[in-house]
């Protein structure tokens, strides 16, 4: 009897066979890729909207008409709400649902680049700036903390944090080279309205991509928000202008006092508060308080790095604004590389050596760059510092933002998340302040040699100070660090058996007193050690918090047992005889 092709039986595809694990396997997978471009997307775009103004500054001062103190505040209106409501950002993504927070933040973000590109007046476009560090601030925060919710801890984890973590370096570069290529063949309004499209089309495809974290029945610590947002607006503040109008002055050291006493206030607020925005134990872990303090030491770095250099090229050297941001290109490269390469071995070497590794490479780049000189070349004077430099921070990005959020249940991402952004930001600021600060002070005391070779004797001493700072993350990753990624919850298994002639042996779990196993009588060797059995890998996440007790399993022991000791021949558990 012949049978036609629509008799036969439907042959499955070759991914849908054996349950269709295949298939299954790329089902998943495709929304995750999905999701770690757009995260890594909008990490790209807010650091990039830092830097890519700074080359479009001479234009926009003859253009809208700033004066020479009010061009300024282009950068720093979006670094003072971007510095300050961080930690607000981080918190609300928790309280009001993750993606929610980041689809409104993205959508402010377009709304204010649109309005900063047609402003036509100083007032208007500082407070569209405003407005951008303000929804920045929402975005970055919550996309780090959806990168903890969203990939499972472990390999796929380590890699999506890899990529967000290169992307600070290269939003850095780009938007030095960008803004080069911007202003020069378009106008300098693009360098805002570039970011209308990229927000735009994030927030249209996040409910596709993204998965929604369920939110907290908490409400909002208000005091807590006001005092921590207060405080650090004002740190900001008045380090922006340290550098021109020097630490004595009135506004730089009048906010700096008064954002000292609102942080301290927030810290009482926080200690007494039923439900605080920032819960003082997530300070207490030594491995996140040492990263978040590494991580503000890198920011000076990185964040004075890319200030001075780009300066030095500029006013000593004599680069154009599109050649200073194409010196970048290969440092920036490399520094992705070595990120890549971290999210694969971190699990294996572990936090402690990576970041002590990378930090006194990053120290010995900042050295290197500090010999520059009037008449150096672009190969060994600039390029080869840079990527030196590059390696070092590459590898500590990695561990550091790994250790950072780790230890902490889902719904305290978003917290970690902003106080490990609130920490790079704030170092940052710091960093390029105390910089620039040394930068200038020495030059004027050089005011006798040429004006090149004085700003030469500035910059290369505010390097040696950089390289100084970064060399301090040294000690604290070899003492706080103590990290690895993906090790067991609890320790290795070992059973202590002994034989027992009458039916049964007892065993006793060393690592859970009071659980013991009865197991059947082996037929020879009277007394052995089993070697150890793997326990099953528990996510960070799953770990006990820090300074909780683990209560022992139910179980009885009889009088006199000691712990790892077998009960007696022909005893049960519970001191029956079998």
């Amino acid at each position: 009897m012949r049978t036609n092709d629509n008799d036969l039986p439907a042959r499955a595809p070759r991914g849908a066979r054996a349950g269709g694990e295949g298939t299954a396997k790329a089902q998943r997978a495709a929304p995750m890729i999905g999701a770690l471009v757009l995260l890594a997307t909008v990490q790209l775009m807010v650091v990039l909207d830092t830097t890519i103004v700074n080359v479009a500054l001479p234009t926009i001062q003859a253009s809208v008409g700033f004066s020479a103190s009010g061009i300024a505040w282009v950068v720093n209106g979006y670094a003072l709400t971007f510095g300050a409501l961080l930690l607000l950002g981080g918190r609300s993504g928790d309280l009001l649902g993750r993606r929610s927070v980041f689809m409104a933040s993205l959508a402010a973000f377009a709304a204010a680049s649109m309005v900063a590109g047609l402003s036509s007046s100083p007032g208007l476009l500082i407070a569209a700036r405003v407005a951008q560090g303000a929804s920045a601030a929402f975005a970055q925060a919550t996309a780090l903390s959806l990168i903890v919710s969203t990939f499972p801890a472990g390999r796929a984890r380590n890699r999506a944090v890899g990529v967000f973590a290169a992307m600070e370096g290269l939003g850095a570069a780009a938007g030095l080279l960008l803004g080069g290529i911007l202003v020069q063949a378009v106008s300098w309004r693009w360098v805002f309205f570039v970011n209308v499209p990229v927000a735009a089309i994030v927030a249209a495809l996040a409910p596709r991509f993204i998965p929604s974290p369920k939110r907290q029945s908490l409400r909002l610590d208000l005091p807590g928000a006001v005092t921590a947002s207060a405080g650090l607006g004002l740190i900001v503040f008045g380090l922006s202008r340290a550098a021109d109008h020097g630490w004595t002055d009135i506004w730089t050291a009048g906010p700096l006092a008064a954002g000292a006493a609102a942080l301290a206030a927030f810290v009482l607020l926080e200690r007494r508060s039923a439900q605080p925005l920032t819960p003082l134990w997530v300070f207490a872990d030594r491995n996140r308080g040492g990263a978040y303090m590494i991580q503000a030491l890198v920011g000076g770095a990185l964040f004075g790095m890319f200030f001075l250099t780009t300066l030095f090229l500029q006013h000593v050297l004599g680069y154009s604004p599109l050649k200073a941001g194409a010196a970048f290109v290969p440092a920036t490269v490399v520094m992705m590389a070595a990120a890549a390469a971290m999210s694969r071995l971190v699990n294996r070497i572990g936090v402690r050596p990576l970041v002590a590794t990378g930090t006194a490479i990053a120290a010995a780049g900042m050295w290197w760059l500090s010999h520059l000189h009037l008449h150096a070349g672009y190969l060994t004077g600039v390029m080869l510092p840079l990527m030196v430099l590059s390696v070092g921070l590459g590898l500590t990005f990695v561990p550091l933002t790994l250790t950072a959020v780790s230890g902490v249940k889902e719904e305290h991402s978003g917290l970690v998340s902003g106080v490990s952004t609130t920490a790079i930001q704030i170092g940052g600021s710091i960093g390029v302040a105390v910089l620039a600060t040394v930068a200038a002070t020495t030059a004027r005391h050089h005011a006798g040699a040429a004006g090149a070779a004085a700003l030469a004797a500035g910059y290369t001493q505010a390097f040696r100070v950089g390289a100084v700072i970064i060399a301090l993350a040294v000690p604290l990753a070899l003492v706080f660090l103590r990290l690895r990624p993906g090790q067991p919850a609890v320790p290795r298994r070992r059973l202590l058996t002994r034989w027992c002639p009458v039916s049964a042996t007892v065993t006793e779990r060393r690592d859970a007193p009071g659980r013991r196993m009865v197991l059947p009588a082996p037929p020879h060797r009277a007394d052995r050690l089993a070697s150890p059995v793997p326990a099953r890998r528990g996510r960070p996440d799953e770990r006990q918090p820090h300074g909780s007790l683990r209560q022992p399993s139910p179980g009885r022991r009889g009088p006199g047992r000691a712990r790892g000791r077998p009960a007696p021949c022909g005893r049960t558990p519970s001191g029956n005889r079998s």
